[in-house]
């Protein structure tokens, strides 16, 4: 018996042990995707369609995806109109922040710290800070405005060293500026 015979059959073999093994449920597909990464980030806004002046509420969830406790996370996140090129006649703001323990708000843009000097966050578990936001009174209602909310930048500590990173969520938190009804 001939090299190549010999690694034909073996081929075959182990082809068609993984095909018996799948069809059992015993294995993965030859050719599957590999599991996303789950998000560190889950963002919701409890209002999508705003008029000037309205309020409504950002909440960001972190959830800790380490084996130990995170001791120290600081996050940027940033609100950016999208669609159509940004309107200098629609102005958006944070006008808050609840559930950190420090923040730093600006009108496009909010940086604060979930943990010092608080309870570690432990593996598994999740801390929501929650900022509200609105387009001001004086905002171009007819512009169509969509603002984006977005983690730009994270920066975090736990016992095995330090992590960073940058998160786009796959389902980003948006709201819309809509004109109001017509009385």
């Amino acid at each position: 018996m001939s090299m190549t015979t010999w690694a034909i059959r073996r081929v075959r073999l182990v082809a068609a042990l993984t095909l018996f093994l799948s069809l059992l449920g015993f294995g993965r597909p030859a050719f599957a995707a590999a599991d996303p990464v789950p998000q560190y980030f889950a963002l919701s806004v409890d209002d999508t369609t705003l008029t000037p002046g309205q309020a409504a509420t950002l909440s960001v969830t972190f959830t800790n995806r380490q084996a130990t406790p995170v001791t120290f996370l600081y996050v940027s996140l940033y609100a950016s109109e999208w669609g159509s090129p940004p309107s200098t006649a629609v102005h958006r703001e944070f006008t808050g922040c609840s559930g950190a323990s420090w923040c730093d708000v600006a009108p496009m843009s909010v940086r604060f710290n979930l943990v010092s000097p608080s309870v570690p966050i432990a593996p598994g578990d999740s801390r929501t800070v929650t900022l509200p936001f609105r387009f001001t009174a004086d905002s171009d209602c007819t512009a169509g405005a969509l603002v984006g909310f977005h983690v730009y930048y994270f920066y975090y500590e736990y016992a095995q060293g330090t992590y960073q990173g940058g998160e786009l969520p796959a389902t980003p938190a948006v709201s819309s500026l809509v004109c109001p009804p017509a009385p």
